[in-house]
C-alpha cells in the first residue's frame, strides 16, 4: 500500500525533480519507509532513475515526464521492493499501489518463460505480467486491489489504471499543457500550473448526495479515474477507456439454497485467507456488525496468534455497538482494543479528515474510522474490514423497499378508498417517480424542495442526469440492478473514504467482500437469496439473506438479526455541546456567509433548530452535516491552497 505521483508536459517542458518531490511530500503519509523518483521522455525514449542518496548529474536531455513514489512495506520489507520498479533494460517502469492476493500465483510461468526476479514482491509480478501479456491481459488477471501507472518507453505510451472495484484511489488534472495523476488530489497543488477552482456544476450532486459519483469532483480539470478504466497517454494527447466492469445478474446455476451457502462459505473463506498475506502485523476493524464479525472469525481461525481488534465506541448507549463488539469478540476469541469517541474529538479531527479525503467528509463516521486508524498505527500496519458486503448481498433497507414497491404498486387503486394509507404508501415508495429514479433518490440526503431552497440556481434534473444514465446501462430487473448500481457509485465513495482515513496513519486497509471471485459469484445468486419480499419479521430478516445465513454458522441469532445501526456518530448531541456550538458560529457560519454561494438564511434557520432540544421532530444534523463539511472543505481546498491545518 503506498502512493505515487506524476505528471506529463504536452508542450515538452522539462519535468522538475524538486517540483515532484514536493508533490510526493504532500503525500508522504501514504509511504513513510522508501520513496524514489524516476524522469523519462517518451519523445526520446529515455529515461533516469534519481538517487537521493547520491549526487545527480546535471540532466542536459528534456524529461518531459516524472513519476514519484512513496512506500508502505507492506511485502518483502527489503530495499528490493523500490519503487518506481523498472524491467531488466529499464524500458518499462511501474509505479504500484495496492496489493495483488493472486500475484505469486502466476510467478512460476514467469520465471519458466524467462524472467528473473529480484525480489519477493507482487509489484515485480505485475511488471512482468504486462511486459509478457500486454495490459488489458494483465489487467484481467488480478485479483486485488491496485492503481498503478505503467510508463512504457518502447510504446512510448504512459497507462495509468484503477482496480475493478475503485478500492484504490487515483485522481488526474488535465488541460493543454500537462497532465497530472496521482494517489491524492493534494499533490497537484503543488505543482505551479495548478490552479483550485470550484467546479459548480458538481455541486448540485453534492448536496444532494454527500458525494460526487463516477468521474466527477468538486474541483475543475480534476477528475477520477473509474473503477475498471484505464488512461493511455502519448506524447500529445491522452484519453480513458472501460477494460471491465461488475457482471450483471447472470443465470444462476442450478442448486440448492444449502449449496449456494456452502459454496459462498468456502469462496469467503478463501477470500479471507489469502488477504492475510502479509510481511507486517495484521488485525481487523471490529464494529459489531455482522460484516466485520464475519471476517474477524474468519481471520482468527487462520491467525496462528491472538489477533487484533480495533473498535470505536460512544458513551451514548443508544448508538454505541459496544455490547455487540464484545459479543463478536468473545465469539471470535480476538483480543479487542475500543476507543472512545468523544464531542471534542469531532472539532479536533473534523479539517485534518477533510484534508487527508481531499473532498468534503462524506459521512460523519469517516471521523470514527480516523480516529480508529491513529490508534491502531501503534500495533498493525494492516486491517481488513467488512466494506463492500451491503452492497454486494443487499445489506440496505432500499433493496428491501424497492422489492416492496413492486408487490404494493398493484393495490394501489384499491388503497385510493383509504386515504391515509395511499398518502402514506406514496410517501414510502415516491410513486410519483419512476423506480429507477425513486432508488437513486432514497440514497439523497436533500429533496428536490431543500436543494432548491439551498442552492436557488440548483439543478435537480442535472444533479440525477449521471446517475440516471449508469442505471438505465445496467442489464436485467429487479434488485440486482440497484445492487450493481450502488456498487459503482455508493461503495467507491465508500472506499475512497476507508483508504484515506486509514492511509492518513499509514495503514494498509483490505476488503475481502470484494475478492473478484466472490463478487461473480454474488453476482449469480438467486436474487432470493439476497433480498425477499415481504416478511412479518421484517426488514432484518429479509435483506443479505445468504450472508445472514453463513453468519448463523459462528454466531447466534440476536446476533445476526438485529437492527442494523450503521455505525452512527451521535450528531444531534455533538451539535449541542459548548465547543461546537463556538466552532460552527464562529468559524463555519461566517465562512458560509462570506462565500456566497448558499441560501444562508436557511441554513441560519437550520442550525438555530438543531439547537434547541429535542421537542423539534425534524433532525436537521444530516442537512447541516452536508454544508458543514463543504465549508471545511472549501477552506483548505479553495481558499487555503490545500496546506494542512494546523
Amino acid at each position: 500500500m503506498c502512493g505515487f505521483v506524476g505528471y506529463f508536459s504536452f508542450d515538452a517542458k522539462p519535468s522538475s525533480s524538486t517540483v515532484l518531490q514536493s508533490m510526493m511530500d504532500a503525500q508522504k503519509h501514504r509511504g513513510p519507509d522508501d520513496s524514489g523518483m524516476r524522469m523519462f521522455s517518451l519523445r526520446n525514449q529515455t529515461t533516469y532513475a534519481i538517487n537521493k542518496s547520491k549526487h545527480n548529474p546535471d540532466l542536459n536531455e528534456v524529461f518531459e515526464g516524472c513519476i514519484g513514489f512513496n512506500r508502505l512495506s507492506v511485502l518483502d520489507l527489503s530495499k528490493d521492493g523500490h519503487q518506481p520498479m523498472a524491467n531488466n533494460d529499464e524500458t518499462i517502469f511501474i509505479a504500484f499501489n495496492g496489493e495483488i492476493y493472486n500475484a505469486f500465483s502466476y510467478k512460476k510461468e514467469l520465471i519458466q518463460a524467462g524472467y528473473k526476479f529480484k525480489s519477493k514482491t507482487d509489484t515485480e509480478v505485475i511488471l512482468y505480467l504486462y511486459q509478457h501479456y500486454g495490459l488489458k491481459v494483465m489487467l484481467e488477471m488480478l485479483n486485488g486491489m491496485f492503481s498503478l501507472c505503467i510508463v512504457d518507453l518502447n510504446k512510448a505510451k504512459i497507462y495509468i489504471a484503477r482496480d475493478h472495484f475503485g478500492i484504490k484511489p487515483l485522481y488526474f488534472y488535465a488541460n493543454d499543457k500537462i497532465i497530472m495523476f496521482s494517489s491524492e488530489v493534494k499533490s497537484f497543488y503543488k505543482h505551479p500550473l495548478f490552479k483550485a477552482e470550484l467546479e459548480e456544476s458538481n455541486l448540485d450532486e453534492y448536496l444532494m448526495f454527500r458525494y460526487c459519483s463516477g468521474n466527477n469532483f468538486l474541483l475543475k480539470n480534476v477528475q477520477q479515474i473509474k473503477p475498471g478504466f484505464l488512461m493511455e497517454i502519448s506524447s500529445n494527447s491522452w484519453e480513458i477507456e472501460q477494460y471491465w466492469e461488475i457482471p450483471d445478474s447472470t443465470i444462476p446455476e442450478s442448486k440448492s439454497r444449502k449449496d449456494h451457502f456452502l459454496n459462498l462459505d468456502n469462496i469467503l473463506t478463501k477470500a479471507v485467507e489469502t488477504q492475510l498475506l502479509s510481511d507486517v502485523e495484521l488485525g481487523t476493524q471490529l464494529s459489531g456488525g455482522i460484516d466485520s464479525s464475519l471476517i474477524t472469525s474468519y481471520a482468527s481461525k487462520k491467525i496462528n496468534t491472538e489477533l487484533e481488534s480495533f473498535s470505536i465506541v460512544f458513551k451514548d448507549e443508544l448508538v454505541s455497538e459496544d455490547k455487540w463488539i464484545s459479543k463478536a469478540a468473545a465469539a471470535t476469541g480476538v483480543h479487542s482494543h475500543r476507543y472512545m469517541f468523544k464531542a471534542n474529538d469531532l472539532i479536533k479531527l473534523f479539517e485534518k479528515a477533510t484534508w487527508h479525503l481531499d473532498q468534503p467528509l462524506n459521512l460523519p463516521n469517516s471521523l470514527g474510522i480516523y480516529m480508529l486508524a491513529e490508534n491502531s498505527k501503534e500495533l498493525v500496519t494492516v486491517l481488513l474490514s467488512g466494506e463492500g458486503a451491503d452492497e454486494v448481498f443487499g445489506g440496505y433497507s432500499r433493496y428491501y423497499d424497492a422489492k416492496l414497491r413492486n408487490q404494493v404498486e398493484p393495490w394501489m387503486n384499491i388503497f385510493k378508498y383509504i386515504p391515509w394509507l395511499k398518502n402514506r404508501l406514496d410517501k414510502k415508495f415516491n410513486f410519483n417517480s419512476s423506480q429507477d429514479d425513486a432508488f437513486i433518490k432514497a440514497s439523497s440526503v436533500l429533496n428536490e424542495r431543500d436543494l432548491k431552497d439551498l442552492l436557488p440556481n440548483s439543478n435537480f434534473d442535472r444533479a440525477l442526469q449521471s446517475r440516471r444514465k449508469r442505471l438505465s446501462k445496467i442489464q436485467g430487473k429487479g434488485v440486482k440492478r440497484f445492487l450493481k448500481y450502488d456498487m459503482e457509485t455508493y461503495m467507491v465513495d465508500l472506499l475512497v473514504r476507508q483508504d484515506k482515513m486509514t492511509m492518513a496513519h499509514s495503514i494498509e486497509n483490505r476488503v475481502p467482500y470484494l475478492d473478484r471471485e466472490l463478487v461473480n459469484y454474488a453476482r449469480s445468486l438467486p436474487e432470493e437469496l439476497l433480498v425477499s419480499g415481504f416478511k412479518l419479521s421484517g426488514v432484518n430478516k429479509a435483506t443479505k439473506i445468504a450472508l445472514k445465513e453463513i453468519a448463523s454458522k459462528y454466531f447466534n441469532e440476536d446476533f445476526v438479526y438485529r437492527k442494523k445501526s450503521g455505525f452512527p456518530l451521535p450528531l444531534e448531541f455533538f451539535f449541542k455541546t459548548p465547543e461546537f456550538i463556538a466552532y460552527m458560529e464562529e468559524i463555519i457560519l461566517p465562512g458560509l456567509e462570506k462565500r456566497k454561494i448558499f441560501n444562508n438564511i436557511l441554513i441560519n434557520d437550520w442550525w438555530a433548530k438543531s439547537k434547541q432540544s429535542n421537542k423539534t421532530k425534524q433532525n436537521f444534523s444530516k442537512k447541516l452535516w452536508v454544508v458543514i463539511a463543504f465549508e471545511i472543505w472549501a477552506q483548505i481546498f479553495i481558499d487555503g491552497s490545500g496546506a494542512y491545518p494546523q
